[in-house]
């Protein structure tokens, strides 16, 4: 069940980094856009109808590229897409994103926004959203081909 498992890993990302909100996107390549699949914190059913065009954002970047990012004044980063936050009234302080891949085939992307304790993610939360994504990832690619 791919949406458990989104799910589940949503829940650990969260556990595991001090963040206030998070999100799970996949990506959908007819539209070559990303959407929501999972978020939490104080927006998350707000942002669950949006779409983010792939390359797009920091999200969209990491998605499309295959590379993970933390950035720690986010909004003045030319990578951000604006749209979202200033939609539903959340402004993000700090983003740490990372794909969800496997062997270089992106299903999308997790990112985690406003780290409670700083504005900097350290380089072993992003390793922690970098290994989880792999492993969602992996069990994305076994679900599609064991249905293929």
């Amino acid at each position: 069940d791919v949406q458990g498992a989104v799910e589940f890993v949503m829940d650990l990302v969260m556990s595991k980094v001090d963040c206030e909100a998070g999100s799970i996107l996949f990506a959908n390549i007819n539209e070559h856009e990303l959407y929501f699949a999972s978020a939490r914190g104080p927006k998350a059913d707000e942002v669950m109808g949006y779409r983010v065009p792939m390359g797009k954002g920091i999200v969209g970047f990491c998605a499309k590229e295959g590379q993970a990012l933390a950035l720690s004044n986010a909004a003045r980063s030319p990578l951000f897409f604006k749209q979202i936050a200033e939609s539903i009234g959340y402004p993000a302080r700090s983003i740490a994103c990372a794909p969800v891949e496997h062997e270089g085939r992106s299903y999308g992307a997790i990112e985690i926004l406003n780290k409670t304790a700083s504005d900097e993610f350290s380089a072993g939360e992003l390793e922690v959203i970098k290994y989880l994504g792999g492993r969602l990832a992996n069990h994305v690619n076994q679900v599609i081909m064991a249905n293929a």
